[in-house]
């Protein structure tokens, strides 16, 4: 029998009572019952429920879902962290918020001038020459930087360059955008400290190479310590290197990839610069680049551009979140930012060596990943993961990156409280010391969410989101 607390809408209605009441302003029609049951679009049988019961009802459900606001949310790669409210303030300032393409250009210099000003940020933290702020989204600005990394070759001649590198230590997207653009992606293997070495790239260094997606800090947790001795290479092969900026809150103001040789970067504005992260969107995944790369850019009004990538100017809503955040900051804020969230990964780290494995001796950033080497009881990363949601913690990233065995991938993030990461560290070594002694316990949690555990194979390939009756 389910709880009221859990059990679906439906099984709280009654044929009996109205669903739902229009009351029309006239006084010749005093009301419409709408009846659910006679619906030709295969819905019947629509909840038929009290108003205080429907608001309840959704109430609840609002409480299931895990958020940022709720508590720490360590997922590795993700970055993330809290949303300052003063952006949200900003944000919805009816003297910044929604400008419409159409007004006139007077109305639109505060915004188009705020909208130069993040650009110019961008460029100055990263070191890029330009930066154009129109992909709606981190893939999209992958798509977009090898996009004008085609035509750049194309323009130079090169039409035999058709192969981009791609470490075991990129972001999970980028094989993905390189392939949609027309090139063949081609994995290579990092050295065993965690980092691609200069000699893990030059074998694949031929003339069908355009170029190379490096994550940096990579998917590990671990700075790419060769990224300008391997741009020099790239570079002497007319070749180019792409940075995946999504792991960028690790080094801000502490380095500029686009002084150490880097060509192209996209930003998440939602990992680093605290816009709204996840949900569907509006994201946004603006670009920095080096002067030869800028005629191919979006908008750079030269016939070698790629053309328009998204309508209008973009995502406004995320710019103007973004712009706050510097501007609240500063330079050295930024940096500051970059440092604490190294530290808290840093502190994770050491407080669990001695209860989680972990694969690599080599320095972390802002992230670390360790594995469930050595969980007793046939206990693995799942049941880790699992049992923390009982322990009311969003679990950390789960078997990724793909080629290290069993991964654990944590990210606390800056904007944590000693008090938060140490009641995280202290749920860790509570499950593990449960898959000694109660491993049961931990095979079978969660065991306080509405939903337990799920063939979650099956459900991603016949995913079934319509209730009818008799569903359970």
């Amino acid at each position: 029998m389910r709880s009221v607390v859990d059990r679906p809408i439906f099984h709280i209605a009654r044929d009996d009572r109205g669903g739902f009441g229009a009351f029309a302003p006239n006084a010749e029609v005093d009301a419409v019952e709408l009846d659910f049951a006679q619906r030709s679009d295969g819905c019947g049988g629509f909840a038929q429920v009290s108003e205080p019961e429907c608001v309840r009802h959704y109430t609840r459900l609002s409480t299931l879902n895990f958020d940022i606001d709720r508590g720490l949310y360590p997922l590795g790669s993700c970055t993330m962290k809290h949303n300052p409210r003063l952006n949200e303030a900003v944000a919805a300032d009816p003297r910044f918020a929604t400008p419409h393409p159409y007004w006139p250009e007077p109305y639109l210099e505060a915004h188009q001038a705020i909208m130069g000003e993040l650009a110019k940020d961008l460029a100055e933290v990263s070191g890029f020459d330009e930066v154009c702020l129109l992909p709606a989204a981190g893939a999209h600005g992958e798509l977009t930087a090898t996009f004008m990394m085609k035509a750049y070759h194309q323009a130079q001649g090169n039409t035999a360059k058709n192969v981009i590198l791609i470490p075991d230590t990129a972001h999970g997207t980028n094989p993905a955008s390189a392939a949609m653009t027309g090139f063949k992606c081609k994995n290579i293997s990092s050295g065993p400290d965690g980092y691609l070495r200069l000699e893990d790239v030059v074998p694949h260094l031929d003339d069908t190479v355009a170029g190379i997606m490096i994550t940096n800090p990579n998917t590990c947790g671990i700075y790419e310590r060769d990224l300008s001795r391997i741009a020099d290479a790239l570079h002497a092969k007319d070749a180019l290197l792409y940075m995946d900026g999504a792991n960028f809150n690790a080094v801000m103001g502490i380095f500029q990839p686009g002084k150490l040789g880097v060509d192209v970067m996209h930003f998440n504005l939602h990992k680093t610069f605290t816009t709204p992260h996840g949900g569907g969107g509006p994201g946004s995944g603006p670009i920095g680049y080096v002067s030869k790369l800028a005629p191919f850019a979006p908008g750079s009004g030269t016939k070698q551009s790629i053309g328009p990538v998204k309508a209008y100017f973009g995502q406004w809503g995320m710019y103007i979140r973004a712009w706050t955040y510097i501007r609240s900051l500063g330079g050295k804020g930024l940096r500051e930012v970059s440092e604490e969230a190294v530290l808290n990964a840093n502190y994770i780290k050491a407080r669990l060596a001695d209860t989680l494995h972990v694969p690599f001796a080599t320095p972390s950033f802002h992230e670390f990943v360790a594995t469930d080497k050595g969980f007793p009881n046939d206990l693995a990363t799942i049941d880790l993961a699992k049992r923390l949601l009982d322990h009311g913690f969003h679990p950390p990233t789960m078997y990724f990156p793909i080629h290290v065995k069993g991964a654990i991938l944590i990210e606390p993030t800056e904007t944590e409280s000693l008090e938060e990461l140490d009641r995280f560290i202290d749920a860790v070594k509570a499950v593990r010391a449960e898959m000694e002694t109660s491993p049961e316990v931990v095979r079978t949690a969660p065991h306080t969410t509405p939903v337990r555990r799920v063939n979650e194979a099956l459900a991603a390939r016949q995913l079934h989101l319509r209730w009818s009756v008799g569903d359970e």
